[in-house]
């Protein structure tokens, strides 16, 4: 039987967290004159006392006092905070999400995620270097019918500037997929449908035909490439085309969505998904569940329009 997790429980967790990083911001600034004093008597004999010496003793102090928060924040407060973060994700946000009607059979999985070659074969983003792929936090499931998964996704590229090689990031937010829904319009070929600001490298490679719908409003925002000219009419509806402008009004960060058979991607580029604050109660962020959650259900009514 699945252990379920009160309010109260993650609560003692988060509370825990929130003492030991206090605990460690006190015990590091407690550091900063210790280090300034040890390092004022190794040195004051060789460099004698000037407004110099006391500004590199201070440089010195505060770096190190850094470093020591850094070292004790990674090593005793980190690990407070996932494991409340892991209890908040795997246990309580689906009992959350299993209480909104139409959500069944949830699980998640922390290290799970899209492989690199389904974000290559989607075209939704640029999948960027393999090497330098992350996909972690899958949400799959149920949602009236049509089955779901989400999943943080960041993809990378490795660059030249100046004479030196560097990774730099193309694409962190989330991808989802909505498929297996017996009634709805199934694309034939890839159809892309790019919000303007989300076109650049990040949108990846791009079907042949570029489309233009009779809806100027959703021309002036969005771009829209198919394998199939008449396959694209035949997707973009008028109710869907109203579907999509209003999923990308709710929507806090740039999306793009692609058309490929019986699927519907969707891409979003902002924060993890679920994510539990450490500086916020745990009854507060009961609201944000049911906001990330309307994500799949607004995603959901786009894949079924007609």
């Amino acid at each position: 039987m699945e252990t379920v997790v009160s309010e109260e429980m993650l609560e003692s967790l988060r509370s825990k967290a929130k003492k030991l990083e206090r605990i460690v911001v006190i015990i590091s600034l407690i550091t900063f004159p210790l280090y300034g004093f040890l390092f004022y008597k190794a040195m004051i004999d060789e460099e004698g006392f000037s407004a110099l010496f006391a500004l590199k003793i201070i440089i010195i102090a505060a770096v190190l006092s850094i470093g020591t928060l850094g070292f004790l924040w990674f090593i005793i407060v980190k690990q407070a905070y996932d494991k409340f973060n892991l209890a908040f994700k795997s246990k309580y946000v689906l009992q959350t999400i299993n209480e909104i009607a139409g959500f069944e059979k949830l699980q998640y999985i922390p290290k799970g995620g899209f492989l690199w070659d389904d974000v290559k074969e989607a075209a939704i983003v640029a999948c960027g270097d393999k090497r330098y792929y992350e996909s972690e936090d899958l949400l799959f499931g149920e949602y009236e019918n049509v089955s779901f998964k989400i999943s943080d996704v960041i993809t990378k590229k490795m660059v030249r500037r100046n004479k030196k090689n560097r990774v730099e990031e193309i694409f962190s937010g989330q991808i989802m997929c909505l498929y297996k829904f017996d009634d709805m319009k199934v694309s034939n070929g890839y159809l892309q449908v790019f919000e303007n600001k989300f076109l650049s490298d990040m949108s990846g490679w791009k079907a042949e035909h570029k489309i233009e719908t009779e809806n100027e409003t959703f021309n002036d925002r969005f771009s829209v490439y198919a394998s199939d000219e008449h396959n694209a009419y035949y997707i973009l509806t008028p109710h869907r085309i109203e579907k999509i402008i209003s999923f990308a009004d709710a929507i806090d960060g740039q999306v793009s969505f692609v058309f490929n058979e019986e699927k519907l991607f969707v891409a979003v580029r902002r924060e993890s998904l679920f994510d539990a604050n450490m500086d916020e109660p745990v009854s507060g962020q009961h609201k944000k569940i049911i906001e990330d959650a309307k994500f799949i259900q607004d995603a959901k009514e786009i894949l079924v329009s007609q």
